[in-house]
């Protein structure tokens, strides 16, 4: 059998395939580590001309555009009792296809944290991260330093525009559903009021972050950022890339009185056109179970310059990772998650991206001086057009 995965690399998955040949010694299974750059155009032309893998990674978001290459997951391998049961709320309703089946596993859950430099925060005399967006908005005015020009030197954090602030969409999508909004019809207040809101970061002489600094991540790493957002695996970029930076990382913001963060993840499926669908679902049901999810993260956190691996899909196993001081906050976070094809990263050239661009602009829009109910009016024509050439559910006009 074929699988292609996209993150981990070939010794740390060949590791658990020969321990399930111990069990299955018939059973050859040959892994590949694909690029994420067209992958998703050669996942569906492989498949839908019989070259295809029989296992395959995707995106938690892909689920509408994979439907006609996705295989119903076997309620031998997880029942929807067991999917109700043991996983969190976000992939009861992101893995199931248009007949309600589910159509993929996680082997893992992410999505946003905060994360913050303490030596920044303590030089300003805060001692711990902000948990709402009012004391955020203050403390991010509290942490920025400028120059005598009145130039950016430190950003309190990194919000409003597009260009250098990693993850922007993610970060948008959150706060339009913190607020009530409508991602496919982003037409209602409160989606105009988050836009307002995340623009404001980069705008007038209060303004905490702006398009002169480099890209979020960037800046982060150099110590110039008090605080960003982003997912678990960008901890190792960091880690890697400045191993003397003091950083905690922290729960999402929220609104008072709410609780909505945002779920970014991959998901392991079987291919419709598989020869071998049966033996592939029972490899993917073993690659679920918790004694091989705990060998999966050990085994990619002794991989050069990893740390940690993938946090845990699981409720079972919060309290596995719950203190870690880096992973605790996404699985804390984790019931809470929601996602909309707006996830930065996936590379898909499809749903995401291209709902992302609609929000780009109207982001970009109103930095120009544009309202953000117009900018918004448009992107919902741009992005009803996107649902209907990519799903089989176009959004319902109000």
């Amino acid at each position: 059998m074929k699988y292609w995965g996209l993150w981990e690399s070939a010794s740390t998955m060949n590791q658990i395939i020969s321990d399930y040949k111990k069990i299955k010694p018939n059973v050859d299974i040959v892994y590949e580590k694909k690029s994420p750059q067209q992958y998703r155009e050669a996942l569906v032309n492989q498949t839908q001309s019989g070259r295809g893998p029989d296992i395959f990674r995707f995106h938690n978001t892909w689920t509408p555009m994979l439907e006609n290459i996705l295989s119903p997951v076997p309620s031998s391998v997880v029942s929807q009792n067991e999917f109700k049961k043991n996983y969190y709320p976000t992939v009861i309703n992101d893995l199931r296809n248009s007949k309600k089946d589910f159509v993929g596993v996680p082997l893992e859950i992410d999505g946003l944290a905060l994360y913050w430099n303490e030596d920044i925060f303590n030089a300003a005399g805060i001692t711990k991260a902000p948990t709402t967006w009012q004391e955020l908005s203050q403390a991010a005015i509290k942490l920025t330093v400028r120059d005598t020009a009145g130039n950016i030197k430190t950003a309190g954090i990194a919000l409003g525009t597009t260009a250098n602030v990693d993850h922007f969409s993610d970060i948008l999508g959150l706060m339009i559903l913190q607020n009530g909004g409508d991602l496919k019809l982003p037409t209602d207040k409160a989606s105009t009021d988050a836009l307002e809101y995340y623009t404001n970061f980069a705008k007038g002489e209060n303004r905490v972050w702006d398009e002169t600094m480099p890209s979020s991540t960037i800046a982060f790493v150099g110590g110039n950022l008090a605080m960003y957002f982003g997912p678990s695996w960008r901890a190792i970029e960091i880690k890697n890339a400045n191993p003397l930076l003091k950083f905690k990382v922290s729960l999402i913001p929220q609104l008072e009185g709410g609780r909505v963060a945002w779920a970014s993840y991959w998901v392991e499926g079987v291919s419709e056109k598989s020869a071998n669908k049966d033996e592939a679902w029972e490899f993917v049901k073993y690659l679920q179970q918790e004694e091989t999810l705990i060998k999966l993260y050990s085994e990619a956190a002794k991989s050069p310059g990893r740390f940690f691996g993938e946090p845990y899909p699981k409720i079972s196993m919060a309290a596995k990772l719950a203190a870690d001081p880096i992973i605790g906050a996404y699985i804390a976070d984790a019931p809470y998650m929601r996602s909309f094809p707006m996830a930065s990263r996936t590379f898909d050239n499809g749903l995401n991206d291209q709902i992302i661009k609609a929000y780009e602009d109207a982001v970009n829009s109103v930095a120009r001086g544009g309202s953000a109910k117009g900018s918004l009016d448009t992107a919902s024509k741009n992005i009803a057009a996107i649902l209907v050439r990519f799903t089989s559910s176009p959004p319902k006009q109000q």
